[in-house]
This record gives structure tokens, C-alpha cells and sequence, in this order.
């Protein structure tokens, strides 16, 4: 199959991680029946027998998938700048990154005539050499046995080379089960957050050196397209912090506004992982998409707490910082909007609902 530029941006609107950039760089098609909040209805409390401590041997591909992606992303600790790339092998190979906090002090250009910098193009498919990580010929995240720390190096419209080996610590591994039409989302997160070494630089400019950045990786796969709205949504949310740790949240909502996901504690001394949780999501904030004006409502608060059934008993909150919104339609989301855990903690949080569970909410 030939892959069009025609191709390439259709699937950049249609696909998770990569409708964020797009979104936010051109127009937004006009907005669903908007509801003031678009919370989660109830909690799945039944802890996931997949989930676990993440680790290399987790990040292996997984051929004939309907998705999968590798990714990595780096956020200065000072300008709260973030660079994001994601590898993607189906159901289109591509690289694809973006820059966030493009001028240094706000995520997004809310100007037409400065939109955020993206990159995507095709690559030739991945080596199937069964290690983990990606590899192809516009970049790879591979994992170095060696040095027990990721490389990603990047060689098409971006480059960069940059090395995820300080103070790497691991996260969460799991499936989800959509309970619909057979669909299931896989998810690791064998770099939870690291301190980066190295350089990236998007098309026509200058090389950013990130040493000193913090870095994390994640690799999503399975039998699930969110654009067929067979899930509502889903909340994800990653916070470096100032002791070397990381807090996370991650799950989908499934129709009918029910959460099923994990809350992980990162930590020097270890990583604690509660496969199931309650999810809050409250004071509710609406923000514009930087083109059409067009609202989706954000929440400002959003606090995980482990399930009663589970090994460890925490809970993590996240606070909103600024509202970045993507709508396009069949998605409308928050896609890395800048959000916080503790003091000195830098951070980003999804949450994302589909066209059918805002019309379905705005009906409650």
C-alpha cells in the first residue's frame, strides 16, 4: 500500500497521540453538543491480573495489531517546553513529533500564523528483530543491555539523538479489556521518568540540546481504534517530581462512562503499581481550541485512589495549570495540557472523550 501525504493526515487526525499535534496546527471542524463536564460514571475495582512493574522485555512488538505505537517524550524542568515523538507502526508507519510550549511561555500559539512545529513522515516498516523497542528507517527507541538505559535517535524531517540513562525508573504494564466488539488496548511504560542526555531538532530549525530534560517512554499496542467510539475516552496523565519520581494515571473509560485503570507511585526506592482505582474528576474548567473557539471542559482536578482490593493504599492528584484543547469532533481532548502533582513537579494529563459519550453526557 502506497502512502499518500493525503494518507498521512487523515491519519494524524484519526489516531490517538498524534491527533494532538495536528489538532492543534490546523482548523478544527465544528464542535459536538458540549456538556459542562464530561466525568466518569463508575469504577471497575476488579484488580487486572496483567498489570505489573514495567520493564524491557515488555516492549517488544506486536505483529498484526490494529495499533501500535512507540513513545517518548522530554519536558525541560525551567521553560516547561516539551518534545514529544511518537513511532507508529500500524495501521500507517510513521514518525511524528512535535514541540510544545513553542515560544517559551505559553503550550500553544493561539495565532494561526504561528502554529505549534510538527513533523510526520512515512518510514518503511520495522525490523523484525523480536528485541524491544522500535526500529525503522526514520527512527527507533531501542533499548541499549549494555548501558540498561533507552537510546532514541531520529534520522527524517526531525532528528535528534538523545539517551534516557539517568535515573531511569519503570512504570505500569497492563491490557484493557474495551468490553466491546472485542477490543483491547496494551500499555507499558518501562521509563516512567528519567534525567535525558542529548539533542532533537524539528524541520528548519536549530538543534535544542536537552540534557537535563526529563524524559519518559511508553509503547501502546492492541485491537482498538478510539475513533470508532467503542470507548468513551480515556485519562492519562504523567508528573516528573522533584525527588527523581513520577506519578501516574492511566486507563480507559469504556461506554457507559465506566474507568478502568491504574494509578502508579514512582519511586528511587521502587514502584508501586494498584491495577485498579476510584477516578475523580472535578472543578471544571472550559477551555478554547487555539483555532475554531470552540469549548471542551477540562477538569481542574483529577485525584486516583488505589481499589479496595489492592496491595498498596495511595492516592495521586493532579492539578490543571492551563487548558489546552483539542477538538475534532470525533475526539475532543486535552492533549498533554500542563498539569501538576506536588511543588516543583512539572507534568501533562489526557483527557479525551469521544463524539458519542459528549452527546451522551450533554443527555444526563
Amino acid at each position: 500500500m502506497s502512502v499518500t501525504p493525503k494518507a498521512i493526515r487523515r491519519f494524524c487526525m484519526l489516531s490517538g497521540a498524534l491527533l494532538a499535534t495536528l489538532a492543534l496546527a490546523t482548523s478544527v471542524s465544528a464542535a459536538a453538543p458540549f456538556p459542562a463536564a464530561t466525568p466518569v460514571v463508575s469504577d471497575d475495582l476488579t484488580p487486572n491480573p496483567s498489570g505489573k512493574v514495567a520493564e524491557p522485555a515488555d516492549d517488544v512488538a506486536h505483529p498484526g495489531v490494529t495499533t501500535e505505537w512507540w513513545y517518548a517524550s522530554f519536558m525541560d524542568p525551567a521553560s516547561l517546553r516539551q518534545f514529544v515523538v511518537a513511532i507508529f507502526t500500524a495501521p500507517v508507519p510513521m514518525v511524528a513529533a512535535t514541540m510544545m510550549y513553542a515560544d517559551g511561555t505559553s503550550p500553544v500559539s493561539r495565532s494561526a500564523q504561528v502554529p505549534v512545529p510538527f513533523a510526520g513522515d512515512p518510514h518503511g516498516g520495522p525490523v523484525a528483530d523480536g528485541q524491544p523497542g522500535v526500529r525503522t528507517s526514520g527512527g527507533e527507541i531501542s533499548y541499549d543491555r549494555a548501558r540498561h538505559a533507552y537510546h532514541v535517535r531520529l534520522n527524517s524531517s526531525v532528528r535528534g539523538d538523545v539517551w534516557l540513562d539517568r535515573g531511569q525508573l519503570p512504570g505500569a504494564t497492563g491490557i484493557i479489556d474495551l468490553r466491546n466488539q472485542g477490543q483491547w488496548m496494551g500499555w507499558t511504560s518501562p521509563v516512567a521518568t528519567s534525567t535525558v542526555t542529548g539533542w532533537v531538532q524539528m524541520p528548519n530549525g536549530q538543534p535544542i540540546d536537552v540534557t537535563g530534560w526529563r524524559g519518559y517512554h511508553d509503547h501502546n499496542w492492541g485491537n482498538f481504534t478510539m475513533v470508532d467510539q467503542a470507548a468513551d475516552g480515556w485519562e492519562w496523565g504523567l508528573s516528573h517530581e522533584p525527588d527523581g519520581g513520577a506519578s501516574i494515571i492511566g486507563g480507559l473509560v469504556r461506554r457507559g462512562g465506566q474507568w478502568t485503570g491504574a494509578v502508579v507511585d514512582v519511586r528511587p526506592g521502587g514502584t508501586r503499581v494498584c491495577t485498579s482505582s476510584t477516578l475523580s474528576l472535578t472543578d471544571w474548567v472550559s477551555g478554547p481550541t487555539p483555532l475554531s473557539g470552540s469549548t471542551f471542559a477540562l477538569p481542574g482536578t483529577i485525584t486516583a485512589t488505589c481499589g479496595p482490593r489492592e496491595r498498596y493504599h495511595f492516592t495521586k492528584t493532579f492539578h490543571l495549570t492551563e487548558p489546552v484543547v483539542a477538538d475534532e469532533g470525533v475526539l475532543a481532548a486535552s492533549f498533554e495540557a500542563p498539569y501538576t502533582t506536588v511543588p516543583d513537579s512539572h507534568g501533562m494529563f489526557e483527557h479525551i472523550r469521544s463524539l458519542l459519550a459528549r452527546i451522551e453526557q450533554a443527555q444526563r
